[in-house]
């Protein structure tokens, strides 16, 4: 009776462990069993591989493939918004004449000196201690003329003598402007007419920094128009800037 019973048991065991085995489900064909050691995320990611795949590839090569959104934080990340309506102008609640803008960084001057004086070999000087630059040196020449009459014979005809007038710039007229230091008599910038200078009739000096300076006219054969201008804000009472007779 006893053996009955074990022979049955032993019966109902393989009969269980037959049961259990058919219920294992086959390996899936899509699953990737390639040497990358990851496995397949939802985004298309393999997680611990090297390489990539798309959910295409993951659901057995059926179904779009989504276009990869950039987050933040990422080289070229734009925010998605709404395009501007093509072929609008925005409104103006301002009516009126539009006055002319003025540059942001326009400066108003002053003069603080002006003069118009005629040079013989001679010079004259000033100081002024500059505390808000720049000061600027604006000046125009009326050279002295010299005429003089040539004689020369004519090519043409019986080569009969002839006599003409020519009327030049005198060669002894020149000018110079110095900037020095006070004290130390250092010349800080130099500008003129003829000589070592060009003979624009018109020129102009700028010092861009603030501090005492010695300014010396000296010239000769000719007449100067001068003017010396600087910001009206932070500097001592000057006068309206009058218009020159020529353009720097």
């Amino acid at each position: 009776m006893t053996g009955k019973r074990i022979i049955i048991a032993g019966v109902l065991i393989i009969v269980a462990m037959v049961c259990l085995s058919g219920c294992i489900s086959p390996q899936d064909e899509n699953t990737d069993t390639s040497t990358g050691s990851g496995m397949v995320d939802t985004s298309g990611t393999i997680k611990g591989g090297t390489g990539t795949t798309t959910n295409q590839e993951s659901n057995g090569g059926s179904g779009p493939t989504p276009t990869a959104s950039p987050t933040p934080g990422e080289a070229g990340y734009l925010t998605p918004v709404t395009p501007f309506p093509v072929g609008t102008t925005p409104t103006s609640g301002m009516s009126g004449t539009r006055l002319e803008d003025k540059p942001a960084n326009a400066t108003e001057y002053m003069a603080i000196y002006y003069g118009n004086i005629q040079f013989k070999n001679n010079k004259t000087a000033y100081t002024y201690e500059l505390y808000r630059p720049p000061l600027v040196i604006e000046m125009c020449f009326s050279p002295n003329m010299t005429s003089r009459t040539i004689w020369f014979e004519s090519k043409y005809g019986d080569h009969d003598e002839k006599t003409e007038t020519v009327t030049s710039i005198s060669p002894n007229a020149w000018f110079e402007v110095t900037v020095r230091d006070p004290v130390t008599g250092q010349v800080i910038a130099k500008e003129g007419y003829a000589k070592a200078y060009s003979v624009d009739t018109g020129k102009s000096l700028t010092i861009r920094s603030p501090g005492e300076y010695l300014i010396e006219f000296s010239g000769n054969e000719l007449s100067a128009q001068i003017q010396i201008r600087v910001p009206e804000e932070d500097n001592p009472a000057g006068s309206p800037l009058r218009p020159m007779s020529c353009t720097f």
